[in-house]
């Protein structure tokens, strides 16, 4: 295969390519910038790809709460209840 390379055979031969063009053109200042501007797109992706996998992901059902007293419940609304009675003499 032209362009691959022995020593890094996981490496796509575009990518090894890419590389050996930019080393020949513009040497070692050119392969600094090429690593930069690489770090910087791959904190891009990696942030892209984060938040599509956050996305995909079901949504967590929320932590259940301290469960109900039904007792307390009762209690609290015997407590705020009115009369009937009491709403007419207030009118």
């Amino acid at each position: 295969m032209q362009g691959s390379d022995p020593a890094r055979p996981e490496v796509d031969p575009m990518v090894l390519e890419a590389v050996k063009s930019v080393r020949d053109r513009f040497g070692a200042a050119g392969l600094r910038h090429l690593v930069t501007l690489a770090q910087d797109e791959l904190t891009r992706v990696e942030q892209a790809e984060a938040h599509l996998a956050a996305i995909d992901e079901p949504a967590q059902p929320a932590s259940p709460a301290e469960p109900l007293d039904a007792a307390d419940t009762q209690a609290w609304l015997a407590y705020t209840e009115q009369a009937p009675d009491e709403d007419a003499e207030r009118s």
